[in-house]
């Protein structure tokens, strides 16, 4: 009987370590050279039905669709859901094909590196803007003795410029990108005045938390300043040119893309529309 065992010690110990040297745990070895995407519509059109986006193939592989990863609408993204998703493919040229139905509305290409980045389509007729995702993103603190509850810390924004002023006729300035601090309430550039098609770089916000028993958030407010200085006119809900102004949640950890889109002095009228890159 204790022979039986021991055999049966030694079976079961051999098998362990044959399973152990099959099944070594190594290091992630997914190709280097992918490219990770969020794909955006920014085209200056009616948010409606007829200008939806129902499929898009990426070299000819069916990335999104309106049964499956999403329909794509104006002013929005795929991947859609929980915020920081990314697509994935192979870096170099990438076709991007749209869809309506069974028509084929846009057909362009456009080179992705490896690495995170935003590709934006603001024209039917255009290649797709290509920018850095700018990651890994920053996540440092800032104490301030004088804190509530001495929790101020960071999350980080990237303006796009992708105002139009007409159909057809994009936006023909710089312009500043500014927040404001929830504590000094003092005005604080976000990078540098971009042109249209252009992004500042990933920049640092402070975050103010608000509520003790929370994952820190607070308001922060924004306004855009034109090539003169001034606060950028648009166009409101009754027709008429004010300063341009709007508000976000602010949460702390976070990393935001601000795509400023539509028309200056026309319908659809211009907006920020925020986009999760964490």
């Amino acid at each position: 009987m204790k022979i039986l065992k021991y055999l049966a010690y030694s079976l079961v110990l051999g098998l362990m370590l044959a399973s152990c040297t099959k099944h070594e745990i190594l290091p992630d070895t997914r190709p280097a050279d992918d490219a990770e995407f969020q794909l955006h519509y920014f085209e200056p059109v009616v948010n409606q039905a007829s200008n939806y986006i129902d499929s898009v193939f990426v070299n000819g592989i069916l990335y999104s669709s309106v049964n499956g990863s999403g329909q794509l609408t104006p002013y929005n993204g795929v991947p859609g859901g929980s915020t920081g998703r990314f697509f994935s493919v192979q870096s170099g040229e990438v076709n991007f094909k749209f869809y309506r139905k069974d028509q084929v509305v846009y057909d362009k290409t456009c080179t992705l590196n490896p690495g995170k980045q935003n590709v934006i389509v603001h024209d039917m007729n255009l290649a797709p803007i290509v920018l850095d995702n700018q990651f890994p993103y920053p996540h440092t603190s800032e104490w301030t003795p004088g804190s509530i509850y001495t929790t101020d810390s960071i999350s980080s924004i990237k303006f796009i410029n992708l105002l139009y002023e007409a159909p057809g006729q994009p936006y023909d300035g710089a312009l500043q990108y500014q927040w404001q601090h929830p504590r000094t309430k003092e005005w604080i550039n976000l990078g540098t005045p971009v042109r249209f098609g252009e992004a500042t770089n990933r920049e640092i916000i402070t975050v103010v938390k608000t509520v003790y028993n929370s994952n820190g958030y607070c308001r922060i407010d924004y306004r855009i300043l034109d090539e003169n200085g001034d606060i950028l006119q648009v166009r409101n809900s009754k027709g008429k040119m004010v300063d341009y102004s709007d508000y976000w949640t602010g949460y702390i950890g976070q990393a935001k893309m601000h795509f400023f889109r539509g028309f200056r002095t026309v319908e659809p009228r211009c907006n920020v529309s925020q986009w999760g890159s964490l």
